[in-house]
């Protein structure tokens, strides 16, 4: 398996940064006077990625034109509206994509793992992995709260995005290995990737885990 694409979500209205996403994308927040997504797009090219496609929506020509130009790395953008749920924006890129990639929220950060992940990929033969932080100690964004149910044979047999599951033993955050095969290019309507994609993948037993206790921010 060659993969060498990291796809980036980074469409979404940002809502609860509101009014700093007023007038720019989320992705842009700045975190020490520096765009977030300049932090996510390092630690893409320090695990060795050479090509980056960002999946654009709400102000996504603020976003371009901050990277389309970018040296040491190939960017390259997919357009969209504000309104594309998730699923709707990969599945619109899917001419751009590659055979294998890693699929990324664009306002989450993690020290990515990209070779044993790529390991457990091939080793579960799933057409998908998500990444899963244990969360042993509570230090997830709402605590001790897990959305993801993972099998002693690391693979997802439950996604919560509600969080009501008690035997939830996981946090989904997203660094997920996707083989394009497993997209549907011609799914209908407004998809959420969360919603709508992940639970087909569980119910065909196709939604592998890496399990990770790398702190994601």
């Amino acid at each position: 398996m060659i993969l060498n694409q990291a796809v980036i979500l980074a469409g979404g209205r940002g809502e609860r940064l509101s009014p700093l996403t007023d007038s720019i994308p989320k992705p842009m927040a700045p975190i020490n006077k520096r765009p977030f997504l300049d932090f996510l797009i390092h630690s893409i090219i320090q695990a060795g990625i050479e090509n980056i496609l960002i999946l654009l929506g709400y102000k996504g020509n603020v976003i371009a034109d901050r990277y389309k130009s970018m040296k040491n790395i190939n960017i390259e953008f997919s357009y969209g509206t504000k309104e594309d749920q998730t699923g709707r924006r990969v599945l619109n890129a899917y001419d751009q994509l590659d055979d294998h990639f890693l699929l990324m929220y664009g306002d989450n950060y993690w020290p990515i793992e990209l070779d044993v992940m790529c390991s457990n990929y091939q080793q579960l033969e799933a057409s998908v992995t998500t990444t899963v932080f244990s969360n042993r100690n509570g230090t997830g964004e709402y605590g001790l709260g897990n959305n993801v149910v993972v099998s002693d044979k690391n693979c997802v047999v439950k996604y919560d995005k509600e969080r009501k599951t008690d035997v939830a033993n996981g946090v989904d955050i997203g660094y997920f290995l996707v083989a394009k095969e497993a997209l549907n290019s011609e799914m209908p309507g407004n998809v959420s990737f969360e919603v709508d994609i992940l639970p087909q993948l569980i119910a065909r037993k196709q939604l592998g885990a890496y399990i990770t206790d790398n702190q994601y921010y």
